[in-house]
């Protein structure tokens, strides 16, 4: 008695690893997409990078609807901070001090009426009450570099949302968010916002910054606070070698990660179309 195998069609395989295969490749593609427009978008950040810094008056006023031309261009900030509408960012994270927050703080424009928010940098779980972080609330008066961003967005539907305060009114400030929605802080602040904000930076050097904003992580890990210095996620303290806030820069995922994910979903793919023909493939006895 021998055995070998023949091909037994099926309708309800055949479509369902076809539909498998369409959903697979399609998400490659997509992913190859999303490669190609990260390619685009470090191109346009690294030239943006290489222009001088300039007096952030020199860019104004700034209209709304091109606040994006402006991402992450190098200007030069002087002005006045307003700690009393303070807050933090949720859900932050420092290589060396582990989750943390950043802090954002309105500053007045030297020669204008207007205030720009400035993300100043990291501070670690333990401080990020509005009373403990009035020891890094100094000095009033500052100059110094920054990098342009733009207001951010919830980035789906199923991203946590802000509450939107009451216009004009403190007594329901709130200290916590999980983004720089200018829009809708705009609802809470006595003044007129700039439609852009600005994150401080640590070096003059546009090589230096570039590095520093496309940074190839261990995303999962990040995401669920895990690796090699956990010990430093449960500590949450102050490193007296350090000066806080510590500036810190909204990294931009590498365009090698789309690329990966590309391979990922293909090999997927791949594989289905195989599972459909194996599982129509039937062992056939012959005496």
């Amino acid at each position: 008695m021998t055995k070998n195998r023949r091909f037994n069609f099926s309708w309800r395989i055949t479509i369902l690893g076809i539909l498998c295969i369409f959903v697979t490749a399609r998400l490659s593609y997509w992913q190859w997409e999303r490669y190609l427009a990260k390619e685009s978008l470090l191109s346009e950040l690294d030239a943006r990078l290489q222009l001088p810094a300039v007096p952030l008056e020199t860019l104004l006023p700034i209209d709304p609807a091109k606040a994006s031309q402006l991402l992450h261009r190098r200007v030069l900030v002087e002005g006045t901070f307003d700690f009393s509408h303070e807050f933090v960012k949720r859900n932050r994270r420092d290589d060396s001090d582990g989750p943390g927050v950043h802090v954002i703080t309105p500053l007045q424009i030297d020669s204008s009426k207007e205030y720009v928010l400035v993300n100043r940098g990291y501070l670690p779980f333990s401080v990020k009450s509005g009373e403990a972080r009035k020891q890094f609330q100094h000095p009033a008066r500052a100059s110094f570099e920054a990098l342009v961003k733009i207001s951010e967005v919830p980035r789906s539907f199923f991203s946590p949302k802000d509450k939107k305060p009451s216009r004009g009114s403190d007594s329901d400030w709130i200290d916590e968010r999980y983004r720089v929605d200018i829009e809708l802080l705009q609802n809470h602040l006595p003044y007129p916002l700039l439609p852009i904000h600005l994150e401080t930076i640590r070096s003059t050097s546009s090589d230096i910054a570039t590095k520093e904003l496309v940074k190839n992580s261990e995303t999962r890990n990040e995401i669920f606070y895990l690796g090699s210095d956990l010990n430093k996620v449960t500590s949450g303290g102050v490193n007296p070698e350090r000066e806080y806030p510590v500036p810190a820069f909204s990294t931009v995922v590498p365009s090698a990660t789309h690329l990966l994910y590309v391979y990922e979903w293909a090999l997927i793919s791949f594989g289905v179309l195989l599972l459909t023909i194996g599982l129509q493939l039937r062992k056939r006895t012959r005496k």
